[in-house]
């Protein structure tokens, strides 16, 4: 009964950030019948070969490094001893992207259907199929790199791809352990209609939310909600909240900024490296977006830097 309350607390706090737990019946009953087992991903990966993980971005830039400081702060992106010196009135160029929702849907799918949909690149044709999504098109590649993804290991993280609420809940007990209750935070900017790159302006010091394990949580694309998580068995991250508002429009956000204190995990053409132009092993932090979150252990103080 205990377990059962929890979870429905997890889901009013999660609805409160628009996310919806439901999905028609009709949906439903189409997948019962409508499924069936077609090993056709080498098929498929041959006609969207474009296709890659939300975390390979390739960019490029050749320009100074404060041409490389203002880019690496319009994507969200900086060295610790950045982030630690900001104060206010400090002021950033960046970018806060609003979700499309076409590519990363609120629905999460009720875990007994989530578990007879084929979730694997060798039965995707089936969903696409179904879905009637063409796997050569935006979102027919964006689809299948999520699927492409979530079958990579990453080394020294545990990760898991969750497609209903209960496969993220219990992927967050299973790494802060028995006993421990918990809570999320996730970057709001309730204001914003337009997405545009503009000056923001530090209203506080960052504040560093104080839990010793964290769990984050970023919705990748696909037909349904399906949330990439992972956790640093070593812990060893920082998260901050920074208060900020926009010159132009007035544009007020709470950004949740996570700092990873140890880049040697990275391939060393990593994006940080190019940007940042910090050494392989240093560390670098990065904003957390709309709809990304990041489980923390509940009433975690937060501390002015």
């Amino acid at each position: 009964m205990e377990t059962q309350h929890k979870l429905q607390e997890r889901e009013v706090q999660l609805k409160k950030m628009d996310l919806r737990f439901t999905y028609p019946i009709l949906f439903c009953t189409l997948i019962l019948m409508n499924y069936g087992g077609v090993d056709a991903a080498k098929n498929l990966q041959e006609k969207s070969s474009s296709s890659s993980s939300v975390y390979n971005h390739k960019h490029q830039s050749n320009g100074t490094d404060a041409e490389k400081k203002t880019e690496s702060a319009q994507i969200g992106l900086f060295t610790m001893d950045e982030l630690l010196s900001f104060r206010v009135g400090t002021k950033l160029p960046i970018f806060f992207p609003i979700r499309n929702l076409s590519l990363y849907p609120p629905l999460f799918l009720p875990e007994n259907f989530a578990k007879i949909i084929p979730f694997s690149t060798k039965e995707a044709a089936a969903v696409f199929d179904l879905f009637s999504v063409p796997p050569v098109s935006r979102r027919g590649e964006a689809f299948l790199g999520t699927l492409i993804t979530c079958e990579e290991s990453i080394e020294g993280e545990n990760k898991i791809c969750a497609t209903s609420l209960e496969s993220m809940i219990g992927f967050v007990e299973k790494a802060f352990g028995p006993e421990v209750d918990f809570e999320f935070v996730t970057t709001t900017h309730p204001t914003i209609t337009t997405p545009i790159i503009q000056s923001y302006t530090v209203l506080e010091a960052p504040l560093e939310i104080r839990s010793a394990k964290k769990v984050a949580c970023h919705p990748f694309p696909y037909f349904y909600a399906v949330y990439f998580c992972h956790s640093d068995p070593n812990y060893g991250t920082k998260a901050f909240k920074v208060r900020l508002v926009a010159e132009s429009t007035g544009d007020e956000v709470e950004a949740v900024v996570v700092c990873h204190l140890d880049s040697k995990s990275l391939r060393s053409d990593h994006l940080v490296f190019r940007m940042l132009g910090i050494e392989k092993g240093g560390s670098f932090c990065h904003v957390f977006r709309q709809g990304d979150i990041v489980w923390i252990q509940k009433t975690s103080p937060l501390a002015a830097m």
